[in-house]
């Protein structure tokens, strides 16, 4: 069974091959090390990868791994902790970095992905055990499925104290299924513990932010579908506020636009791309602006065609300058564009949607 981290591989390895060079460079205090061996794998190129924030798995560096089996990678360390992984071909190990650690890798080039050791930090060693445990699972099975949710939660969640790992495990998906589901009552929990764990451990954290707002979200929703309100202490999130240029240059900020008496939609995409015609005739056939706001954030590159196709538009278009290093992908927990979040009349973000189909029927 094949299971991935929220995100899909972009280019073949064999695009890659000819893009990337093999880069041996020195290893420094600044950069992390993964050096390993493959059994069987002399002169096949082994990629380096991270995720970037539109849902794909983009390959940052490479190498041939030698005659002899053995392999060395070293890059410029993260400023937070993250996840990379190592491709060979269509296979993955998936590695925790945090900071300046060396990891060492041993497989073999013909189970590379199933049969493999990880040493070198904790954190590195449980998620490659982990991910073996997984692999095991018959994930279509409802009663085991919840079962090794229980018994991951409390082997790698429980204890992780604002991990990495903990992070990866919790927003896992397999096939196109998340292992955790936030709009699930009976999921939310886990979502709950770990926003508290890093908050007690790791507030700084990117993930901290994210994991709080959905823990929050999904116990507003429960309750509301129990029939009970309560008081939301004013310290925790209504809105994660976002402030950002029109095309025209004037700064607009998410809670100005939603939160009047109307519901809301965020919306986070890229408007150059060839989809993006096709998204917005969805959405102006979906928009009323006598009781709905649309607020759009896009990622382009290339602001002049930006601002040409948001001046057609009647609702908010805002740019992010960030492109695809915005904090906003990380905020609210975005792997894929297009994105959609639905706000209430008070400005409360009430649910998300995937598609424009569900979008659609959420509305």
């Amino acid at each position: 069974m094949k299971s991935q981290y929220k995100f899909l591989k972009m280019l073949s390895v064999g695009a890659v091959g000819m893009i990337l060079t093999a880069v041996f460079p020195k290893c420094t205090k600044d950069e992390f090390k993964i050096q390993g061996n493959i059994e069987g794998g002399a002169d096949r190129s082994v990629i380096l990868e991270k995720p970037d924030f539109h849902g794909r798995w983009m390959p940052i560096d490479s190498t041939r791994v030698a005659g002899d089996g053995k392999f060395s990678i070293s890059y410029t360390r993260p400023s937070a902790p993250e996840i990379y992984r190592l491709a060979l071909g269509d296979r993955y190990i998936y590695l925790p970095v945090d900071s300046t650690e060396t990891l060492t890798v041993n497989s073999k080039a013909s189970n590379f992905g199933t049969d493999f050791s990880v040493t070198g930090s904790i954190q590195a060693e449980k998620m490659a055990e982990f991910e073996k445990e997984l692999l095991a699972l018959d994930f279509n099975d409802a009663q085991k499925r919840e079962t090794f949710k229980r018994n991951v939660y409390s082997k790698y969640l429980k204890d992780a104290q604002g991990g990495i790992i903990s992070y990866y495990v919790l927003t896992k998906v397999v096939g196109d299924k998340p292992l955790y589901d936030i709009q699930d009552d009976a999921d939310a929990k886990y979502y709950a513990a770990v926003a508290t764990a890093f908050e007690q451990y790791r507030p700084n954290d990117p993930h901290a932010e994210m994991l709080r707002a959905a823990s929050i979200d999904a116990l507003k929703r429960k309750n509301a579908a129990s029939g009970r309100k309560r008081i939301v202490e004013a310290e925790e999130i209504k809105i994660i506020d976002i402030a950002l240029p029109d095309e025209k240059g004037r700064e607009v900020k998410l809670s100005e636009t939603v939160g009047k008496g109307k519901r809301g939609v965020m919306i986070v995409s890229m408007m150059n791309e060839k989809e993006s015609p096709a998204i917005n005739k969805a959405l102006s056939e979906l928009y009323n602006g006598n009781s709905m706001t649309f607020y759009m954030v896009s990622l382009d590159a290339d602001q002049y065609a930006w601002r040409d196709a948001a001046g057609n538009l009647p609702w908010v278009t805002v740019s992010d300058p960030e492109g695809r290093n915005s904090g906003i992908l990380t905020k609210y927990n975005i792997g894929t564009l297009p994105a959609f979040f639905i706000f209430d009349g008070e400005g409360q973000l009430v649910n998300r949607a995937f598609s424009l189909e569900e979008l659609n029927k959420k509305l």
